[in-house]
């Protein structure tokens, strides 16, 4: 299972045989050509958005409707077409993850970098909320952590996973293409700063 608790409907579709077949051969290629990472607990969860906008796209229908996305999809896609949502998620996965890499390598650099730039900003708005974590003995990276390696999949409906995805990419594409008109942050930064304000959002509720 992806998650605990309750399962959503793109959830109970990776239970398929044939979706599960494809995202092992999926993160299998992906954790063999990329030695200094291989698999890390939690990517199986930054693959569904891309299969589920792969496979709504092919279907004909709204990845935006929850509701669809059930085993009865892939009575529509054809092994052809299947392949092809495959190859897709491949190449996505592996461009997005292209930006965060150290994430996933030893240590996770990435996520200690984020964690502390997310203590910062968390301290700058909600002195409350740092204060009350800072008096309980929590520690921010233990519920970040999750937050960031798999990029708001398990917290987020996935209309709204789907949502803050494409401004994490668009973020990046602007951040690489370096116009100089236009400042952007980058994909991490803009995750960070949406994980700031999750966290400040639900803070009057701790």
């Amino acid at each position: 299972r992806l998650r605990s608790g309750a399962s959503c409907p793109a959830e109970l579709l990776v239970e398929h045989p044939r979706i599960q077949a494809l995202m092992e051969r999926v993160l299998f290629i992906w954790a063999v050509r990329q030695p200094a990472s291989g698999y890390v607990q939690g990517l199986n969860d930054v693959l569904l958005p891309l299969m589920v906008v792969s496979l709504s796209q092919r279907s004909g229908g709204d990845h935006a409707n929850e509701e669809r996305l059930n085993a009865e999809i892939l009575q529509t896609i054809d092994e052809e077409q299947l392949a092809e949502v495959e190859a897709d998620c491949y190449w996505c996965i592996t461009k997005i993850l292209s930006e965060i890499f150290d994430h996933y390598t030893h240590g996770q650099p990435g996520i200690q970098r984020m964690v502390c730039r997310l203590k910062e900003i968390i301290r700058r708005i909600d002195a409350p909320l740092t204060a009350h974590l800072d008096a309980q003995g929590m520690d921010l990276l233990h519920v970040a952590f999750r937050w960031m390696t798999c990029l708001m999949v398990r917290e987020l409906p996935m209309p709204c996973c789907l949502r803050l995805w494409d401004a994490l990419i668009a973020e990046s594409a602007l951040h690489s293409a370096s116009v100089a008109d236009r400042v952007s942050a980058g994909f991490e930064a803009l995750l960070v700063y949406f994980c700031a304000c999750f966290a400040a959002y639900f803070g009057t509720r701790l």
